[in-house]
Parts: structure tokens; C-alpha cells; sequence
């Protein structure tokens, strides 16, 4: 498996010195200690071009041997929405993301919560806006229930002919429902 690290959001308002010791080395460390393998190790780290917190990780990750790639946004070509498609694709390559709250906005805070249940596959670690501690966000999987298209056919068979309240009422033996205790 190929170990991209993407950061989404930016915090310019901490020191270099701050943004190496007490957020990119902790990451560095947990990834290394409890999740990846023994022999693997970080491909690539993405960045946003912008902000110049992505300059104190990239000078981070120089030091590290980790090759970094900067996405730049293309603002002349699309717009307002430039922002969302780069960190789209940050998202998308990325198996491991570290995320900085906004001083003023939960964006990335429910953006980072978004992809941690959609993503079990890729870590996301949360810096928040009034912290300078990582947090690895971890969600609850709820359980998905499929049905198969025979059941939703005689489900949806039997429901031409029933109201709401026969529907939910309790089932008949020939009526199948999709609610188990």
C-alpha cells in the first residue's frame, strides 16, 4: 500500500519550529509506531501551493526524505470553486490526511468528520483552530444493510396495496420487512 500524506486547510499563524515539533512529528511518530507497516514508509506528502504553512512542511518533510507535491489551485479557470476541486484531489490521493481547522470556520473541522466516515481507509488527523495537538478522529462504521432486488420488488409489491400504518404495523407471514430486532 502507498502512504500519501495530505494536508487540507492551513495554519499560517504558527512558528515553523511549532508546526514541525508538536504537529508533524507526533503524526509522524503515531503512523510509524501503530499503523504503518515495518519496511513501508511516506511516498509523497500533498500540499496546497498557497498557504505558508505549506512551506514549513514542505522544509519539514526535505528533512524527512519525503518527496512533496504542490497543488496549486487553478483560480482562473475555475473560479470560486478552485479551492474545493484542489483539496478534492488532495483528498482523493491521499491514504493519510492531516487537517487544520480554520480560525473562524468548521469547514475542514466537517469536512476531515465527512471523510472519516465515508473513508475507513484513510487516517485523518484534526489540528483545531485553539490547538496544536493532532487528533486522530475515529468514527463509528455504521453498519449497511443491502437488501437484494427480489426483496425490494416484493417489498415494494405488497406496498402498492397496503397504507403507511399496515406498512409499519406489525408484519404479515407474507409480508417481508427490512427492520429486524
Amino acid at each position: 500500500m502507498v502512504n500519501i500524506i495530505g494536508v487540507l486547510g492551513a495554519r499560517n499563524s504558527l512558528t515553523k519550529q511549532i508546526m514541525q515539533d508538536e504537529i508533524l512529528n507526533p503524526v509522524l511518530d503515531d503512523l510509524v509506531t501503530n499503523y504503518l507497516k515495518k519496511d513501508t514508509k511516506i511516498a509523497k506528502i500533498l500540499l496546497p501551493e498557497e498557504p505558508l504553512s505549506s512551506s514549513f512542511i514542505e522544509c519539514w518533510a526535505n528533512r524527512q526524505d519525503i518527496p512533496v507535491e504542490l497543488i496549486k489551485s487553478e483560480w482562473g479557470t475555475h473560479g470560486r470553486k478552485a479551492g474545493v476541486l484542489r483539496d478534492a484531489r488532495i483528498e482523493k490521493e491521499s491514504t493519510i490526511l492531516i487537517v487544520f481547522e480554520g480560525p473562524k470556520s468548521r469547514y475542514y473541522v466537517d469536512l476531515a468528520e465527512r471523510i472519516a466516515k465515508r473513508r475507513s481507509d484513510c487516517l485523518v488527523y484534526v489540528v483545531n483552530s485553539n490547538s496544536v495537538s493532532p487528533v486522530l478522529l475515529e468514527v463509528d462504521q455504521a453498519t449497511r444493510f443491502t437488501i437484494s432486488d427480489k426483496d425490494e420488488e416484493d417489498i415494494l409489491k405488497t406496498s402498492k396495496t397496503q397504507t403507511l400504518t399496515q406498512m409499519w404495523s406489525r408484519p404479515q407471514a407474507s409480508t417481508k420487512c427490512l427492520i429486524q430486532d
